[in-house]
């Protein structure tokens, strides 16, 4: 999947390219970038969206994306404005630790919105948020933007020193790009979920047959639409469960399977989303729940 973020800011299209496993993303080229005034991050992201389409054309999967770091005692700022509120990097963390001098109360969150164009021109929304504090100081190496002063909620350390690897599970562009691939299944559904179609049938076989992360869950998992009952281990135990495959054509030539663990009486579950081509190829998976239980 080959996808443009509509963006000058090639850190954005590196971390996307992680966030969006099998995804190909690249910043978009161009001269006369919009003026971003939108009363919010979604009329951003859709602006930077449609100014995309504007320079690329029809047939591209396009993506917007506007973020922010919103800052209790400030009133919110910067906010939307975060992007303008200083050069990225040292000069905006100084301005902003400079505001805070002598304040206590730091409570911060991150915010992204994420539209996305079809090459349809369907369109397709993703929000994400991560609560924390502004640190006193920076600390750390990794990350960009705000990262070596924003403290996650339930952390010590500041996202620059958690690292990529935990950006990319927890991030606010993480869950806002966790939430728009969840989006596309629903704005690109063609048949419904669980058909009992011939096509959902062969798509379910030629993704079973795939790589051995997918055979290993074919293990378990009902190879068409449904329930069985299975075995798994939660924390060294064998506990009795249900798994469910679920699947949704979705165009162009794609498909959505779902495959649910429940367990606990339903108490826990842990989903895995698979975005394929129907040929059974895996472009991309993210997982939702409680931490993946081994079979």
């Amino acid at each position: 999947m080959k996808a443009i973020l509509c963006s000058r800011n090639a850190h954005k299209a590196r971390e996307f390219e992680r966030l969006l496993p099998g995804w190909t993303v690249e910043p978009l080229d161009a001269d006369g970038w919009p003026e971003e005034t939108g009363a919010t991050y979604g009329d951003n992201a859709r602006a930077k969206a449609r100014f995309g389409r504007a320079v690329a054309g029809a047939g591209h999967w396009l993506i917007g994306e506007d973020s922010g770091l919103e800052v209790e005692a400030l009133g919110g700022r910067p906010g939307i404005k975060s992007a303008r509120y200083a050069p990225e990097g040292g000069p905006a963390i100084a301005k902003l630790l400079g505001e805070l001098e002598g304040v206590r109360a730091r409570a911060a969150r991150y915010v992204s919105e994420l539209v996305c164009l079809t090459p349809e021109d369907e369109e397709a929304c993703g929000s994400g948020v991560l609560f924390g504090r502004i640190a006193e100081e920076p600390r750390g190496s990794e990350g960009f933007g705000y990262d070596p002063v924003f403290v996650p909620e339930g952390e010590q350390r500041t996202v620059a020193e958690l690292g990529n690897a935990w950006k990319e599970r927890h991030s606010h562009r993480a869950r806002a790009a966790r939430a728009l691939l969840a989006a596309l299944g629903a704005v690109l559904l063609l048949a419904g979920c669980g058909g009992p179609n011939k096509t959902s049938r062969r798509v379910l076989r030629a993704f079973f047959a795939g790589g051995p992360v997918v055979r290993t869950l074919g293990e378990r998992f009902p190879h068409k639409p449904g329930t069985l009952p299975c075995t798994i281990h939660d924390q060294g135990k064998a506990v009795q469960a249900t798994c469910a495959t679920d699947i949704s054509l979705v165009k162009p030539a794609r498909a959505v399977v779902t495959l649910t663990e429940a367990w606990n009486h339903g108490a826990k579950a842990h989903t895995w989303f698979f975005f394929i081509r129907r040929d059974g190829t895996v472009q991309s998976v993210i997982q939702e729940g409680a931490p993946a239980p081994k079979s």
